[in-house]
């Protein structure tokens, strides 16, 4: 077990609907869908980050200070952003005559986007390969700090729950690599998966943060229901000096 005091867990909650990224709307409804959404994924941003405390005790900071679930977010912002600036430039109309038998994929759509505009095609794929990788090395940092945990001071319940959630992590390592390709299509049925795994991970997460508190609470020299308590100390002072939505609720985890 590291000696250095962990006060930082991963609060990977990934709480966004992935709305179609539709990069085969051409018409001007798909535009202004595409536009709404972009609206209220910057609105959300900016509500979130409103409540975030300027300290760094929130479990799921990475080195810019934003959640993961921030940085989620963005992602989807800057997709929606880059499907706008692609339909801003399909949307010129055409003559009442020139109809097109079908809808471009997408597939045939970034082809075109090659062919039409290769920098700003190349620099789209390289913002997406580094918002990919960003994401995996956050994930493979926050998941090595739970496998360094020392294991043998957790209870039956607290073992269970914390290799039940290093097993979480692990297939979520392995369905980002499903992304490692910038210029794949994006995979539905890969991020539904991935939805799904860190709604489970969720309130394993919080219960891990308090373990962690504990193990730090015995590594300052407290014991027993001493480093308990201690853990539940630490909580309510998270809580306290943690601004939440209105709809957050109180304290995020407890002893169990």
């Amino acid at each position: 077990m590291k000696n250095k005091p962990v006060l930082v867990i991963v609060a990977v909650s990934v709480l966004i609907v992935f709305v179609s990224i539709a990069f085969a709307f051409k018409s001007a409804s798909g535009r202004k869908s595409a536009e709404a959404e972009a609206a209220r994924l910057r609105e959300q941003i900016g509500r979130m980050q409103a409540y975030l405390p300027d300290e760094d005790v929130v479990a799921a900071f990475i080195d810019r200070g934003e959640t993961n679930e921030i940085a989620v977010l963005k992602v989807l912002l800057a997709e929606k952003n880059e499907e706008l600036a692609m339909l801003s430039t399909s949307n010129e109309p055409e003559p009442e005559e020139e109809e097109r038998p079908e809808r471009e994929s997408w597939e045939d759509r970034m082809a075109r986007m090659k062919e039409e505009d290769p920098e700003g095609y190349a620099e789209m794929v390289e913002r997406r390969q580094q918002r990919q990788q960003e994401m995996r090395y956050t994930l493979a940092e926050r998941t090595a700090t739970f496998m360094d945990l020392d294991t043998s001071l957790m209870n039956e319940e607290e073992l269970a729950n914390h290799e039940k959630l290093v097993e979480i992590m692990a297939n979520v390592w392995t369905l980002t690599d499903e992304f490692q390709d910038p210029e794949a299509a994006p995979d539905r049925e890969v991020m539904r998966e991935l939805y799904r795994e860190m709604s489970e991970a969720r309130p394993l997460l919080q219960q891990e943060r308090v373990i962690m508190f504990k193990q730090l609470g015995a590594e300052l020299g407290y014991q027993g229901e001493d480093a308990n308590l201690f853990a539940d100390h630490v909580e309510d002072i998270i809580s306290a000096t943690t601004l939440r939505s209105p709809r957050g609720g109180g304290r995020r985890g407890g002893r169990r």
